[in-house]
C-alpha cells in the first residue's frame, strides 16, 4: 500500500476513534474495549520459571491450588484390572508401585505440569537414551526408574526443513528431546502438557501448555494487595496523638526539638511498661483507632473470585466451610468433575504405559487388556462405607447363590475390592452347582465364607 494511502487511512481511523470517544452513541462499546485491552496481559507468566518457582515455595495458596487437586485425584492410588492377571499378580503390581515410589512420581509430574504448564516422565532403563525403547528386552534384572521432570528440564528442538515445520502442538512427538543436554528418544519420555493456549499464542509457549497460575494471576494480585493492605493497617490500627503546649515554637530551636523528642519517648516508655502516663496539666493525649469495616466483605469477594477462577470450593482452598443454606455438596461435585476431566483423564495413557513396562519387568509379558480405575473422590463416613460394603457383599452373595460365581471367583472379588480387613483364602474353589440347590460340599464352604465376612471388622 502506498505511503499516502496509509497516511489517509491512519488519519481516518484516528478521526473515527476521536468521534467515538467524544459523545458518539458507540462510546460504551469503545469504553469496554479499551478497558479489556488495558487489563489484558501480553506476556505469559508460564514463561517465567523463576517467578513461578519462588511463588510456589513462598505462597501457601499457590501450593494448595497446584498440589491439592493432584493429591485428591490419585488418593489411594489406582485400581488395576486385567483378565490375564490374577489377584496375586495385581497385588504384586500394587506393591511395586508403593515400594518404588511410582505413585509419588506420578503425583510429582502432575504438580509440575500444573505449576509450569508441562512435563514428562523420563524412563531410565536398558538401551541407549537416543534409541527407541524395546520393552521386550526388559526383565527382572533390568534397571527401571521413572523420573518426573518439568518442561524446563527438557529441551525440544525442531530439526525439520524450512517451510515444513510441524505445528507447535506436536513438539515432543516428531521432534528431538534433550534432557539436560542428553538426547532422548520420544519413547523414553512420556510427555504431558497443561491447558492448551489459543493458536496465536502457542509459539510463545514453545508448544507447551499454560500454567494453572496463569488464569489465577489477576485474582491473586487482588488477594495479595488486600493482604498487604491489612498488614499495613495493622501497624497503624492505633495512633497516639500528643498535644504539647508550645510545640511549634519548640521546634524552632535545636534544644527545643530534642526536649520534645525526649518527652514523647518518655511518655511512650511509661505508657508501655508501667501502664501509666505522666504529662503536664496543659498537655493532652488522645488515642485514635482505625475502623476496619468493609475489609472482611472485600476479602470474601476476592476469595470467591479465586475459587471461581480455579473451579475449586472455598473449603478446599482456604478451609472455609459453606454458609447459609448451602451445604457445600454442589461445590464438591463441581470440584470432583474438574478433577475427573482436567487431571485424571490426562494421565490414563501415561499410567497404563508405565504399568506395561512394570508388567514386563515383573512377569515377562504385557497384558493386552490392562486397564485402570480410580478410587471415588467422595469420602464416605464410617456408616456410609459400611452400608456400601454390605451392599457389595450382598450382590456377590446373590450371584453366588444363583451359580453365576464359584467360590474362587467370589473370594477373589472380596479380596480385590478390599471388603475385609484380611484376605480370604483364594484356594477355595468348588464346581458351581447346576441348580439353585447347593451341593453338600458347596454349602459348608459358603457358610464358612459368610461367617468370616460378618465376624471380621470392616475396613
Amino acid at each position: 500500500m502506498p505511503a499516502k494511502k496509509k497516511e489517509i487511512l491512519s488519519n481516518s481511523l484516528n478521526d473515527l476513534t476521536q468521534n467515538l470517544a467524544f459523545g458518539s452513541k458507540f462510546t460504551p462499546t469503545l469504553s469496554q474495549t479499551c478497558t479489556l485491552t488495558k487489563n489484558n496481559r501480553y506476556y505469559f507468566l508460564s514463561n517465567d520459571r523463576s517467578t513461578l518457582s519462588y511463588a510456589y515455595i513462598t505462597y501457601g495458596i499457590i501450593q494448595t491450588i497446584v498440589d491439592l487437586p493432584v493429591e485428591d485425584a490419585f488418593r489411594g492410588g489406582v485400581i488395576i484390572k486385567s483378565d490375564e492377571l490374577d489377584s496375586k499378580d495385581i497385588q504384586d503390581l500394587q506393591n511395586y508401585l508403593k515400594e518404588n515410589d511410582v505413585l509419588e512420581a506420578i503425583k510429582t509430574l502432575g504438580k509440575w505440569t500444573r505449576l509450569y504448564g508441562g512435563g514428562a516422565m523420563v524412563i531410565n532403563t536398558i538401551g541407549k537414551s537416543n534409541e527407541p525403547l524395546d520393552i521386550n528386552k526388559i526383565n527382572k534384572n533390568t534397571t527401571l526408574e521413572f523420573y518426573p521432570v518439568d518442561l524446563w528440564e527438557l529441551n525440544m528442538s525442531n530439526n525439520q526443513p524450512q517451510g515444513e515445520q510441524k505445528p507447535y502442538s506436536n513438539f515432543g512427538i516428531e521432534n528431538k528431546i534433550y534432557f539436560y543436554g542428553k538426547e532422548l528418544d520420544n519413547s523414553r519420555a512420556l510427555i504431558i502438557k497443561g491447558k492448551k493456549a489459543p493458536s496465536l499464542l502457542l509459539p510463545s509457549l514453545r508448544g507447551w501448555g499454560m500454567s494453572e497460575v496463569e488464569r489465577l494471576l489477576r485474582s491473586f494480585n487482588q488477594y495479595l494487595k488486600n493482604q498487604d493492605l491489612i498488614f499495613e493497617l495493622l501497624d497503624e490500627a492505633k495512633i497516639d496523638v500528643f498535644r504539647v503546649q508550645g510545640f511549634n515554637s519548640s521546634l524552632l530551636t535545636k534544644d527545643g526539638t530534642k526536649q520534645i523528642e525526649k518527652q514523647i519517648r518518655f511518655s511512650n516508655t511509661t505508657k508501655n511498661y508501667h501502664e501509666a502516663l505522666v504529662m503536664d496539666m496543659q498537655d493532652e493525649y488522645q488515642q485514635k483507632q482505625i475502623n476496619f469495616a468493609g475489609l472482611a466483605e472485600m476479602s470474601a469477594e476476592i476469595r470467591l473470585g479465586i475459587a471461581n477462577d480455579l473451579r475449586m470450593p472455598l473449603s478446599k482452598i482456604f478451609g472455609q466451610s459453606a454458609t447459609g443454606f448451602n451445604s457445600g455438596e454442589d461445590d464438591l461435585e463441581n470440584y470432583n468433575a474438574m478433577i475427573e476431566s482436567e487431571i485424571r483423564g490426562k494421565y490414563d495413557i501415561i499410567i497404563i504405559q508405565m504399568l506395561k513396562i512394570i508388567c514386563q519387568k515383573l512377569f515377562g509379558f504385557v497384558p493386552d487388556d490392562l486397564q485402570i480405575q480410580y478410587h471415588p473422590l467422595r469420602i464416605l463416613s464410617a456408616e456410609q462405607e459400611q452400608v456400601v460394603h454390605t451392599a457389595k457383599v450382598n450382590n456377590l452373595l446373590a450371584l453366588y447363590d444363583r451359580g453365576l460365581l464359584d467360590s474362587k471367583s467370589f473370594v477373589d472379588e472380596i479380596n480385590q475390592q478390599n471388603l475385609l480387613s484380611i484376605d480370604l483364602d483364594s484356594n477355595l474353589s468348588v464346581t458351581v452347582p447346576s441348580s439353585n440347590q447347593e451341593s453338600s460340599n458347596e454349602a459348608p464352604i459358603k457358610n464358612s465364607i459368610i461367617n468370616k465376612i460378618f465376624k471380621n471388622k470392616w475396613r
